[in-house]
This record gives C-alpha cells, structure tokens and sequence, in this order.
C-alpha cells in the first residue's frame, strides 16, 4: 500500500515511493499556488498506484507545459525578437527550446523539470531573464563544504553552523581539481546553462558552491575526491557525502550568492569615514530619507577623511540614486559638468526602446500598478509606466517594430559646460560585489566616473536588455519567471565593474573590509576626478 496525503499550505509533501522512481521529498515555500501543489500531489499519488511501465512519469507532463509556456512568452514578450542588433535571435530561441522541449520530454523527477525550465532561460544568458522555483527539496546530501568564488579561484568555506570536520578540508583551503580535472573546467561542465550562466565572471563567483549541493540523495555521489592547496601543501582527499535538511542549509547561502542584506543607512566610522551603505535602488522611501537627511548636513559629509558607497547586494532598482548621491557629496555645478562632458563623447550609444507587442503593454500596466500599490513615494514610477504602456499600446507597426522611449536619449549640451571645482576632494571608494546587479553598475560607474575608485570583486552584470516584467504565469505554478521588455543602449564596457583594488577576503566581513579601506584612505593622496564612461538610464 502506497500512503498518499494531499498536502496543507507550508506543508512538507512526502510520497514514500520506492525509489529511484521519483526525486527527493521536497518542500513547499510560500508563493507556489496551493491548487497547483495539490494538483502535483495528486499526479504523483496516481503514479505510485499505476505500475511504473504503465504510466508516465508526471514529471514528464509538467515540464512539457511549462516549456512551451516560456518558449511562448520569449517569443510574444523579449525584446531581442525585434532588436536589429541581434538578428539571430529568434534562431536561439528555437535552438534553446529543441533543448529544453528534449529535456522535458525525458522528465522522471523535480531535477529534471528544474533541468529543463531553468536551462531554457539561462540559455539566453541575460541576468535579467530570471527564474525562481517555488519548491526546493527537503533534503539534500552534501560533502560537509562548499567553496567560494574569491580573487579568480575557489576556496573552501562552510555555512555558519556548519562546523569543520577533522577528516574535510579547512576554511580557506583553495580547491584544485577534482576526479583530476581541473575544478574550473568541472564547474564549467557541471553548471553551465543548467544552474548558471558560467560566461560571466560574477555569477562564476556566485554559483560555484552548487557544485557541492545534490539535491538526487540516492546513488553514486557526483564527485569522489577533489585536490586542494592548504598551508602550503597540496593533498587529494576523499569526499564523504552526507544527507542533511535542505532548510538548515540553505539558510546560509545568502554569503555565496552575495546578498546578504545591507540597510539603506549612513553611520560615521571609529576613524571618522562616513560608510554610506546603499543595499537597494528599489526602496524609494527609504533612499529618499537618506538623502535628505545627508543634503541637510552635507558640511559634515564633506568633511570626512574618506566616504564609502557600499553597494554590496544591490540588485538594482532605480539608477539615478547613483547621480543623486553623487550631488550631495561632489557637489551639483561638478557632477553637472562631468555629466555633460560625458554625454558629450563621440560614437557613444544611447536610448531605450520596448517591444512593440500587446504583451509588452500589458506587462508594463502591470508594473505601473504594482508601483502604485506602493504608495505615494513611488507615483512617479507608476506614472512613468503608465506613460510607456501607453506608447507602446498606440506605437505604429504594433510588434512589428519597436517603440522608441525618449528618456534616455543623450541630448548635447546647447553650450559647452565649464568645469566646476569639486566639493569633495578626499577619498571615496565604490564597495562592490558580485551581486551589484543592473542599476547598481550603472550608478557605481556614475560614481567613478565622479572620481570614486571602484573597490572589493567584480560587480555582476548589467545587461543591454532590461526593465524585468512578469508574463503569464507557468501551467504548473511551481515557479515564477521574468522576462526583460526593454533594449537599452550603452557602451558595452560599462555592463559590468572590476575593481581597481581587489579584496580577497570574505565579501561579508564588515570588520575587515572597514578596516582596509580604512587603511588605504590613510595612505592615499587627495582623489582627483578620473574620465570614465558612463550611461544615463533612468530606471
């Protein structure tokens, strides 16, 4: 007899069916429909009743579904369908498709379905095409560590409350290889295109450490051994994998990912430097409340030894934080006039343009009423899209082109502007990560531009493609997903920050990295501005 229970929202749904038949146990998170999981519950209460050669396995039938969903939504929403600057770009989404469509079609288990869903956006290789999974496995085994992306390499390193074992590798341990291939070439093989997109160097920093996850807790483990280097030695060790609560261990990836969170807040540092930690350009109340309080003493601001931006996390939001900020310490007359000196750059690209698409107007309302719902602070962005929606909605041509949105186009000063001395002459730096996503590189670039030196690990990326919208949701309901609706110009050079100084450290140790740039501001000469690319995108 087979025990089957429908499940309660927030309820773990358990089957014990004999395995390997079906994937592990998994969990159910807040944000899934509970109709769907029922649903799924049901498919695979019925499958464990049917003899296994009788019935196909229900994973197979969600991920064909859900596939072509995506497929349709790429092709009636993204904007590089109609972006004369990529014209293969429908010949890579029906590549991609044939993929995933191959995939799903073999579907036995959750992993497959991941498999199959995630690997079709990831193929576009767009940070802002994104996919999030409402359900994650309740266990999974691991080999009690994981690594982190640091200064070109990995490095062991466990979740907190993880402690280290005698028989694993220590904190720090930088990993070699493994089965003998070199650990970059295994990541590459292992992720790519099914758990990340290992072209860029940040998501290579944030996204190794889920070599060492497995969420398939029977069978072979998928490694056996793996090198590394520690206190001078190099030594090949056994992994021993271990079953453990997929709860307890996630909990801690926020450090691998880079997003743990940082508070929109200033506060003055034992050395007198003014830290100014800007963890979101989304949160308008909040950013707005800083600013006004750093304009009411800007004196104060002005007369620090040194000021930190730290846009640790920052997944962007509204990009023209970065300029705004940047008035309130350089002053308004200096970064008017850098502004203007790099608007005025030869053969520099600019503009946003949507697609012209029914699905692209309705996409955009959506976002408008979604901003409006947030209250008064954030009326002009609703508005902002309702205006677009609206452009896009009577565009001529319809989906047969795209709609050219005004705002970002780079305008030529009427006159040239003169130089204007600076406000603030003493060192700032620019703290970024990996997870400094989209409109946190614009504005850091916006910063350095101003003369801050940008410093800590390459930021992640910002993409020609943006403006993130949620299209129709996937017939499972075991996963939302976001599709980019707008092109944006810009200098290819700016999509992404690499830092003039590296850090090698742990991303998240606040102590150390106040402590070191404590020590570089002591040491350094007055800042001067320095020309740099910049772009002018507003949301």
């Amino acid at each position: 007899m087979v025990a089957c229970q429908l499940p309660k929202l927030n309820a773990r749904v358990r089957f014990p069916l004999p395995a390997p038949r079906l994937s592990p146990p998994i969990l159910y998170r807040l944000g899934t429909r509970g109709a769907a999981i029922r649903i799924l519950a049901a498919l695979l209460c019925v499958s464990a009743l049917v003899p296994a050669a009788a019935a196909p396995s229900p994973w197979r039938a969600l991920a064909v579904a859900d596939v072509d969903r995506l497929h349709r939504s790429v092709v009636e929403l993204h904007p590089g369908m109609r972006d004369p600057d990529t014209p293969d770009f429908a010949a890579r989404v029906e590549r991609a498709h044939r993929t995933a469509a191959r995939r799903a079609a073999a579907a036995t288990s959750y992993a497959d379905w991941l498999t199959a869903t995630q690997g079709f956006l990831l193929a576009f290789r767009d940070g802002h095409t994104i996919f999030r999974p409402n359900l994650a496995p309740a266990r999974a085994r691991w080999p009690g560590f994981l690594i982190d992306g640091r200064a070109g390499g990995w490095v062991v390193r466990r979740p907190a409350g993880f402690a280290a074992s005698s028989t694993g590798p220590g904190d720090g341990a930088r990993i070699l290889a493994c089965e003998g291939v070199p650990i970059a070439d295994l990541l590459k093989a292992r992720l790519d295109g099914i758990a990340a997109d290992w072209s860029k160097e940040p998501e290579r920093i944030r996204q190794a450490f889920r070599l060492f996850v497995d969420t398939r807790i029977d069978g072979t483990p998928p490694l056996r051994e793996c090198t590394f280097e520690w206190q001078g030695k190099t030594e090949t060790r056994r992994l021993s994998w271990d079953v453990v609560a997929w709860p307890a261990l996630s909990a801690d990836f926020a450090p691998f990912l880079r997003n743990v969170p940082h508070p929109i807040s200033s506060r003055i540092l034992a050395s007198g430097g003014q830290w100014l930690s800007l963890g979101n350009f989304g949160d308008e109340t909040a950013l707005e409340t800083l600013a006004k309080a750093l304009e009411s003493r800007a004196d104060t601001l002005r007369s620090a030894p040194f000021v930190v931006f730290d846009l640790r996390g920052n997944a962007g939001g509204n990009s023209t934080w970065g300029e705004r900020f940047a008035r309130i310490l350089w002053g308004a007359a200096a970064v008017d006039a850098r502004t203007a000196e790099i608007d005025g750059q030869p053969g520099r690209r600019a503009g946003k343009y949507f697609r012209g698409s029914r699905q692209a107007a309705t996409a955009a309302r959506g976002l408008a009423d979604e901003f409006a719902a947030q209250g008064a602070d954030f009326a002009s962005v609703a508005g902002y899209w309702r205006e677009v929606a609206d452009r896009i909605a009577r565009a001529p041509g319809g989906d047969r082109a795209l709609v050219h949105d005004p705002c970002c186009d780079a305008a030529p000063a009427a006159a040239p502007v003169a130089p204007a001395a600076s406000a603030y002459r003493r060192p700032v730096y620019v703290l970024i990560d990996a997870g400094c996503f989209s409109s946190c590189v614009l504005a850091a670039n916006r910063l350095i531009a101003q003369g801050a030196v940008a410093v800590g690990e390459t930021s992640g990326q910002n993409e020609e493609y943006g403006e993130i919208a949620t299209p129709p949701p996937l017939p499972s309901g075991l996963a939302r997903y976001f599709l980019p609706i707008s092109i944006i110009r810009q200098p290819r050079e700016t999509l992404r920050v690499v830092p003039g100084i590296r850090w090698d450290g742990a991303l998240d140790d606040d102590a150390a990295i106040e402590a070191w740039i404590g020590g570089m501001a002591r040491a350094a000469p007055p800042a001067a501005p320095a020309p740099a690319p910049s772009d002018g995108n507003k949301l």
